[in-house]
């Protein structure tokens, strides 16, 4: 995974195996996400919150925030539970990486777009829910015993448009963070240099046509520090294969601000 680099993937279809681990991770219960809301009078987010095992008061562990895809936009504080949230319920994932995990559900959509005319791309832009969101967790560092410097992001589809909204909004919050098959952000490029970010999308993505991606690596790859997976045979739903979702935790719990 070195930065500046798109590394084209060929997998015409994912094993059995790696179905079977998808499948797994979709199936599992998630009670230890506590449910909450965040509130500021005039806007409430719904959340999903996981904490470690086991908590050392004197240990700061790393904190994840999972934003969805627009499926899963609403108010009942589960549909936001997909894969990206619940990988981290993988027993071998709960021992290995103790980490608390903030997913919320947002009720409208986080990130619209627009066309970029410059680039003739699509790029996209948040909303107010998503500033509480953010708001919201500067609290929680105060509260939790969350690593101030090891704070991530990541997101599938309009999550990983929300990922890109999130890093341009504050930069100053998060270690690294993981766009999968979402839309990009252009306006605040010159404040990433120095974070990594993940770009991973399908070629045959025609829901979130990737061009807007694969502009934003173009531009950030001789200054930023930032890599590109490209899957050349997967369309936008079944991105998540096994095999990306094994790395995801390998690769971001490294990152440190």
């Amino acid at each position: 995974m070195k930065y500046g680099t798109k590394t084209e993937i060929y997998d015409k279809a994912d094993s059995l195996q790696s179905l079977a681990r998808i499948r797994q991770i979709k199936n599992l219960g998630y009670s230890d996400f506590k449910s909450g809301k965040f509130d500021n009078g005039k806007l409430t987010v719904n959340y999903r919150f996981l904490t470690p095992k086991t908590i050392e008061q004197d240990k700061k562990y790393p904190l994840i925030l999972v934003f969805h895809g627009s499926g899963a936009i609403g108010t009942n504080n589960t549909s936001q539970m997909g894969v990206l949230s619940k990988m981290w319920l993988l027993p071998e994932n709960r021992d290995q990486y103790p980490v608390y995990v903030l997913a919320p559900q947002f009720p409208v959509r986080s990130s619209n777009y627009h066309l970029d005319e410059s680039r003739n791309v699509k790029a996209s832009e948040s909303n107010e829910h998503l500033d509480l969101v953010l708001k919201s967790i500067d609290s929680l560092v105060i509260n939790e015993n969350i690593d101030r410097n090891r704070i991530y992001v990541m997101g599938f589809s309009m999550g990983g448009s929300t990922t890109a909204n999130a890093i341009s909004k504050r930069p100053d919050l998060f270690a690294a963070a993981i766009n999968i098959s979402g839309i990009s952000q252009f306006d605040k490029m010159d404040l990433l240099f120095k974070m990594p970010i993940w770009i991973v999308h399908g070629t045959l993505d025609t829901d979130n046509f990737p061009q807007s991606n694969f502009r934003f690596f173009d531009e950030m790859k001789s200054k930023g520090k930032v890599f590109l997976w490209e899957y050349k045979d997967k369309y936008h739903n079944n991105i998540l294969s096994a095999g990306l979702v094994d790395e995801i935790p390998k690769w971001l719990l490294k990152q440190h601000q």
